[in-house]
């Protein structure tokens, strides 16, 4: 839970609770230990760390799941500039089929999340491909990123994200129509985060025990005046 909550501003803090929880895991001896702290790491930005946690994560007995290990892995390597590294792990990620992923249902070549970050790490990757003597490798990369943006939008035809890695993909490949018409698919699609936030401000002032309900850790009082079951003279005492 803290480390759902633990996204930003103030409640950031939450993740060094999470990673708290998670050195307890592990000293329970289990591997979803170091698996969540790398989790928490790499939220945070602490690369190196989350590598470290993952590896143990793999070397554990019994070790992570290998799914698990393959997409934070991914992660890892993508912000450390890693990016074959990456590509390697996001590609066996959506190629797996084992009889474990078989059996609890598991097909990631179906998964937009996976497909929308190879794409993306595809495309960062034909940047470093420069000049003439590059090109015929910027353009295959840059081809298989639209592949996998492709299949992305197959499963959500409403990604945003996918949108704009195609208009990325086809402004560098010079086909400036299809990239004009993927901007206004993603100026569609993407959140209108100005009117959420104008709406949630409206919600939260109108409505204070609304307000109190959204943060992000929510302590209740149960000793309040007038709480269901409290005693009706500890109340009228609380209330002093």
């Amino acid at each position: 839970g803290l480390l759902r909550k633990g996204d930003e501003g103030s409640s950031r803090g939450e993740l060094r609770g999470a990673e708290a929880a998670f050195l307890q895991v592990e000293a329970l001896g289990r591997a979803d230990g170091p698996l969540n702290r790398a989790r928490v790491y790499v939220k945070e930005g602490r690369v190196d760390e989350a590598a470290a946690a993952l590896t143990a994560a793999t070397h554990h007995d019994p070790p992570a799941p290998p799914w698990s290990v393959l997409w934070f892995g991914g992660l890892v390597q993508s912000q450390n500039g890693y990016l074959d590294e990456a590509i390697d792990s996001f590609t066996a990620l959506i190629e797996m089929d084992t009889e474990e992923t078989r059996a609890r249902g598991f097909d990631f070549s179906q998964d937009w999340r996976v497909l929308n970050e190879l794409g993306r790490t595809l495309f960062e990757r034909s940047r470093q491909e420069r000049g003439e003597a590059g090109r015929p490798e910027r353009e295959r990369l840059l081809r298989e990123a639209e592949g996998y943006y492709g299949r992305a939008l197959e499963f959500d035809p409403e990604s945003a994200e996918a949108h704009y890695g195609l208009a990325q993909v086809y402004t560098d490949l010079g086909d400036e129509d299809r990239a004009a018409e993927q901007r206004e698919h993603h100026a569609r699609y993407k959140p209108d985060d100005n009117a959420r936030d104008r709406a949630i401000v409206a919600a939260r002032r109108a409505d204070p025990a609304a307000d109190h309900a959204a943060e992000a850790i929510v302590i209740y009082d149960l000793q309040r005046p007038g709480a269901f079951e409290l005693p009706a003279d500890a109340a009228r005492e609380e209330g002093r």
